[in-house]
């Protein structure tokens, strides 16, 4: 594998974290829980800020990762949500 200029190789097990960015909809705390529980995270789902305007909620999540592919798949199925507008 070729490492692009000032991409590092990461060395899993480690530590994620995800900023998840969504429309603030009101049962949306759950929705994410219940999508990381699915994939068999218990990892708390923290609500870090609401936008000046009230639109939009963070939230951040921190979990231990085994694999490059469970990361992508953690990012995947939290990008699916209905009302998530991004994840970091």
């Amino acid at each position: 594998m070729i490492n692009k200029p000032n991409e590092q190789e990461l060395e899993f097990p480690l530590l994620c974290h995800f900023r998840v960015i969504t429309d603030n909809l009101d049962n949306m705390h759950f929705v994410i829980e219940t999508v990381l529980l699915e994939l068999g995270i218990t990892s708390p789902v923290e609500k870090v800020n609401t936008s000046g305007g009230g639109k939009y909620i963070s939230f951040n999540i921190s979990t231990m990762v085994e694999s490059s592919e469970k990361m992508k798949k953690i990012d995947q199925e939290l990008r699916l949500i209905q009302g998530v507008k991004m994840v970091m």
